[in-house]
């Protein structure tokens, strides 16, 4: 019976020791040693969104954990309407998403797919889970990457956070307890969840793949738009927009032949999908991956069109950031 026991807890131990390591990649800023994190498991109905959490993530830059995580503590993957008297919820469906958000959520819906979404549409995971990794993004990029105050600012909002943030400085952890106290107008005696944090990474595990990566330019993160970066066979590829945006470059894709023309300074890159083989001014190169098209956006190799325009490339993978450099702006430091 000892030995019984024994062996449990060392199992337990060993359990405990590997929640504790498990990390969040792209994280930046707030120590995450503060939290425990992994110490709870999803449940079956939010395992089943999975694949819906997957294309999310990919598409806005967000650990599609995260997101699982974020539905098991709103709503356990259940599509909540409505309280048990019958009135209806402030939030609605799997990601708990705030009737304040309607204008939002329709021109999301618009932009996205052409038609404006209604608060209706807030039951649809194929229709909330993108939109919460779109507000979920949208934080990240304000936030710096900190994975802490993006996950906060979804239960409290942003401008309530920021008040704390302003308020408190580094203490603004335990700053939350008081957050009733930077809200207007407000008539209870609570605000928010000021555990949110921690109640949402008990839930984070590297079970769903993340492909995602971010990217700085001369030391400034760069914000995509409605695909991020995403990393493929040891390739991070970017939207070809980004590419002229980043780089200061002239693009143009050829729908019918599927080829990706870059053109700067007089130097021509050609890209194609389905073929490895890219062309620099009509010189041959043989890529590792290449270019493809994703949730409709043309993605291409960032650091084979990145350093053929004269740029350093960095890969930090602890961080998953790749660092482009101007080569021009190190030579005249």
């Amino acid at each position: 019976m000892k030995k019984i026991i024994t062996a449990l807890v060392a199992i337990m131990m060993c359990t405990s020791t590997v929640m504790a390591s498990v990390t969040i990649p792209d994280h930046n800023g707030t120590d995450l040693g503060l939290f425990e994190i992994g110490t709870k498991k999803l449940n079956k109905a939010v395992k089943g969104y999975s694949d819906i959490f997957k294309r999310a993530g990919d598409q806005y830059g967000v650990d599609p954990n995260i997101i699982a995580a974020v539905c098991m503590q709103e709503s356990g993957g259940v599509n909540y309407q409505y309280y048990s008297d019958g009135t209806s919820r402030p939030a609605w469906g799997i990601m708990q998403i705030e009737h304040t958000n309607e204008k939002a959520f329709a021109q999301f819906g618009l932009d996205r797919t052409g038609t404006a979404w209604t608060l209706n549409d807030r039951l649809d995971p194929e229709k909330a889970v993108p939109y919460a990794a779109y507000l979920l993004s949208e934080a990240l990029y304000r936030y710096d990457y900190d994975y802490a105050k993006m996950l906060q600012s979804y239960n409290f909002g942003e401008t309530v956070l920021n008040r704390i943030l302003a308020a408190a400085g580094d203490d603004w952890l335990d700053e939350r307890k008081n957050a009733v106290d930077y809200v207007k107008n407000w008539p209870y005696k609570s605000y928010g969840d000021a555990k949110y944090i921690e109640h949402v990474l008990a839930y984070y595990r590297h079970d769903i793949e993340y492909v995602g990566a971010k990217v700085t330019l001369n030391g400034e993160l760069v914000k995509f738009r409605d695909q991020y970066p995403i990393i493929e066979n040891g390739t991070t590829l970017v939207p070809i927009r980004a590419v002229s945006e980043m780089l200061d470059a002239n693009v143009s894709w050829d729908q019918a032949h599927g080829i990706a023309h870059v053109n700067k300074g007089g130097k021509n890159i050609e890209l194609h999908t389905g073929t490895t083989t890219a062309y620099i001014d009509g010189e041959e190169y043989e890529l590792e991956v290449s270019a493809e098209v994703v949730n409709n956006r043309t993605l291409v190799p960032l650091r084979f069109v990145a350093e053929a325009l004269d740029m350093n490339v960095i890969w930090h993978g602890e961080t998953r950031m790749v660092e482009l450099v101007d080569k021009y702006s190190i030579a005249t430091e």
